[in-house]
């Protein structure tokens, strides 16, 4: 079951706006290198035009089934993805790891 935005609260909210923009860029990088819009990557992907704007303004988070369908329409592994996003070094922080 989805978590309400309730039970998140000061910093939870500015963690989660930092993991989602940071995934987000790493979707619109991959998509404009291959030259793609939103309405292709949302055709490719089996999703929604307005679903793919709510993912890369960070509006809406990623589950794990939509995260495999992006990589997939954007041809790279999941992890690809992931590993962009944590070279944002804001959103890694959010993580509370040292130096890892």
């Amino acid at each position: 079951m989805p978590t309400s935005d309730d039970w998140y609260t000061g910093n939870k909210l500015e963690v989660r706006a930092l993991r989602r923009r940071a995934l987000a860029e790493a979707v619109i990088a991959a998509r404009t290198q291959l030259g793609l819009s939103q309405s292709e990557l949302a055709r490719r992907a089996g999703l929604s035009r307005s679903a793919v704007v709510k993912l890369e303004t960070g509006e809406s988070g990623f589950g794990v089934d939509r995260l495999w369908d992006l990589a997939a329409a954007l041809g790279v592994r999941p992890s690809a993805l992931l590993a962009a996003a944590e070279a944002d070094e804001e959103a890694l922080a959010t993580l509370g790891l040292d130096n890892q």
